[in-house]
């Protein structure tokens, strides 16, 4: 009987020994997994939701000023910025959606976050930025004067001196026009109306960016116009963004350098401005 007894507390003794030991072997096979699978999740998935969020980027643009952007004969928006910002948004990695919208007040609704970008034509200058923020240069553009072609006054700036003169509402040529002349600006909602104005009789020469004078002129030869040979600003286009959207700048600008690099470029360039720059 004792000697039974004895036997079952060294059986108890050798347990208490063998069972911890055995515990601690098997620890690492079954905690070893878990450490490992958590570390790896985190970091793929914030990844490929970060590629994601960009996504489809609305720009708002006014669709009023060839060749820059307009609205063809099927209704669509097209034009050299349009062509550019796809080829950006192609070497990016996001999508477009193009929104017609006024020139007059579109640096505002960009600020109030209606669109993620604005590509229209529109020159950087230090009271935009205050608003929002620009992609690096794309377009090197000036203003130009437009006058019927049996024009014979009117040769550069200071003979608009009391004259009526055509432009549209907000744009830079607006804002130099009336810090640079003594003319009768005469303002419009659409720049291709100033142009029409000038044509019927209504104002005696209209002011736009270089490249859409000469656009305007060539396409509507019924208008009779010519372009006078001044180029009397020095403006720079940009891509405007909201400020709160640097994720969606730094894309524009990565895309843009690629698009220069790769002579696309320079491609869409030539369709619409032919080797002339």
């Amino acid at each position: 009987e004792m000697r039974r007894i004895n036997r079952i507390l060294a059986l108890m003794a050798i347990l208490a020994i063998v069972l911890p030991l055995a515990a601690a072997c098997r620890a690492p096979v079954t905690e070893a997994p878990p450490t490992e699978a958590p570390t790896e999740a985190p970091t793929e998935a914030p990844t490929e939701e970060a590629e994601v969020e960009l996504g489809k980027v609305v720009i708002g643009t006014n669709a009023e000023y060839p060749p820059f952007e307009y609205v063809d004969e099927e209704g669509n928006i097209v034009g050299f910025d349009v062509e550019l910002m796809q080829a950006i948004a192609e070497e990016a990695g996001f999508e477009c959606e193009f929104v017609n919208t006024r020139w007059d007040g579109i640096f505002v609704a960009l600020a109030s976050a209606e669109f993620d970008a604005v590509i229209s034509a529109a020159t950087i200058t230090a009271e935009r930025e205050e608003m929002v923020d620009f992609s690096d240069p794309y377009f090197n553009a000036g203003q130009r004067i437009a006058v019927r072609a049996d024009e014979t006054e009117i040769q550069g700036p200071e003979d608009l001196a009391g004259k009526k003169v055509g432009v549209q509402l907000g744009t830079t040529g607006d804002i130099w026009l009336t810090d640079n002349t003594d003319a009768e600006v005469v303002r419009y909602d659409e720049n291709t109306l100033a142009f029409q104005a000038l044509a019927n009789g209504d104002v005696d020469a209209a002011v736009a960016d270089g490249p859409t004078v000469v656009d305007i002129i060539k396409a509507n030869p019924e208008m009779n116009l010519k372009v006078l040979e001044g180029v009397y600003t020095e403006e720079q286009y940009g891509i405007a963004v909201n400020p709160e959207r640097q994720d969606l700048l730094e894309a524009i600008n990565r895309g843009l350098a690629a698009v220069k690099a790769s002579g696309k470029y320079d491609e869409i360039y030539e369709k619409y401005f032919g080797t002339e720059g």
